[in-house]
């Protein structure tokens, strides 16, 4: 095995990342039946990863996807493939680790003796270098968003709150929007016409703000809408320690005003700006930003809006 190139784990083998596939048949791909998560590093040591975890096995649980892996056999994995990979970084680069699990192949569909669900599930694990490139227009000077006519599945359809790879609707919705603004992303409604989140992140709206912050009101759309992100419980728990006010709502696009403030949240940049919505500009809650910026390091031993912005 080449140690001087990324590992992947495929199925409880470490192999190059350049070898790592999935066959034709595989439900994954045929159905586009897949539950993934992701998780990173901070100065190359991987953060949450137990909650991330966690979170993936109860989402295969929902999907029917029947790992046989233990959460402390992943982990372990998990930390290796990360401590492995990441001997080929930089000191102010870091990781990203996704895992991914399907149903597995599905034998009639390549002429093989099976249907979907009667072989063994495919489960696996990558890393890839953060690309804090992409990050930095967002971190340094906000992000532009734009509600899509492509609506947020239903809960009644497929779980919203589920990080699944069934995701044609969000690949429609990025196009449409790029039509209209090449630098904004998408973010989508539900059927009421109510906000949910984009493609990679959760959304968070700050109300009512006063100079001190006692008056201040954080709305965001309700859980069963939207991904249970591991980046929304961090801005939660620091709201709850500051005494703000949070709410857990349904939010239409006509309530965000000029006074008010935003971001997104995720796990790969944390948390940046939202500098409009659907063209109206937000104001900058700065103090906000640099509470939770402080917040946010204490946890994770790193600055990472300047390890951003210093990566070119």
């Amino acid at each position: 095995m080449d140690h001087n190139s990324n590992l992947a784990w495929i199925n409880g083998n470490f192999i190059p990342q350049s070898e790592a596939a999935i066959t034709l048949h595989d439900a994954g791909f045929v159905m586009g039946a897949t539950v993934t998560d992701m998780s990173r590093s901070f100065a190359h040591k991987p953060f949450m990863l137990k909650e991330h975890i966690q979170r993936f096995m109860a989402h295969c649980e929902a999907c029917f996807i029947s790992i046989k892996k233990s959460e402390e056999e992943f982990l372990k994995a998990a930390e290796e493939l990360i401590e492995r990979n990441c001997l080929l970084l930089k000191p102010n680069e870091d990781l990203a680790l996704v895992l991914f699990a399907t149903p597995g192949p599905i034998g009639f569909y390549l002429g093989e003796p099976g249907g979907a669900g009667d072989g063994l599930p495919t489960l696996g694990m990558h890393t890839f270098k953060l690309p804090f490139h992409r990050y930095r227009p967002w971190v340094e000077h906000g992000v532009e968003l734009l509600t899509s006519s492509i609506l947020q599945p239903s809960p009644l359809s497929i779980n919203p709150s589920i990080k699944q790879r069934s995701r044609m609707h969000w690949w429609i919705a990025e196009r449409e929007v790029k039509k209209r603004s090449a630098t904004a992303m998408a973010l989508l409604l539900d059927e009421n016409g109510f906000l949910t989140e984009t493609a990679s992140s959760n959304l968070i709206i700050l109300q009512d703000a006063s100079k001190s912050g006692a008056d201040l009101k954080i709305f965001t759309p309700k859980p069963e809408k939207v991904l249970d992100g591991i980046g929304l419980r961090i801005v939660k728990s620091f709201a709850k320690d500051c005494g703000f006010s949070w709410f857990e709502a349904d939010i239409l696009p006509s309530e965000v005003k000029p006074s008010d403030a935003a971001l997104i949240t995720s796990n790969s940049f944390c948390f940046a700006p939202i500098k409009s919505l659907n063209g109206i500009q937000l104001s900058r809650f700065k103090w906000f930003n640099e509470k939770l910026l402080d917040y946010w390091q204490k946890q994770v031993h790193l600055d990472f809006h300047d390890q951003i912005l210093k990566n070119l």
